[in-house]
């Protein structure tokens, strides 16, 4: 697993956490997981083309040079 991450929740909040677990039979820990994943999805924290961009070597022009297209076709004949 990851990191773990210790917060202090209001009465209202805990209390409406705690209702929400009981629903849906889900871990506590489960829903705030869920919530946190979902906002920061909603903020684009958690985008693949952010975690991947820029991970990959090669020429600067290699998306817009058509030589290469070939070259690779070529490659896999």
């Amino acid at each position: 697993m990851g990191d773990t991450l210790t917060i202090r929740l209001g009465e209202k909040l805990a209390y409406a956490l705690k209702e929400e677990s009981r629903r849906t039979g889900l871990a506590q820990g489960e829903i705030a997981r869920q919530a946190l994943e979902s906002r920061l999805q909603s903020a684009g924290k958690l985008s693949v083309i952010e975690r991947h961009f820029g991970s990959m070597d090669g020429p600067a022009d290699l998306s817009t040079n058509k030589k290469y297209r070939r070259i690779w076709k070529k490659s896999r004949t």
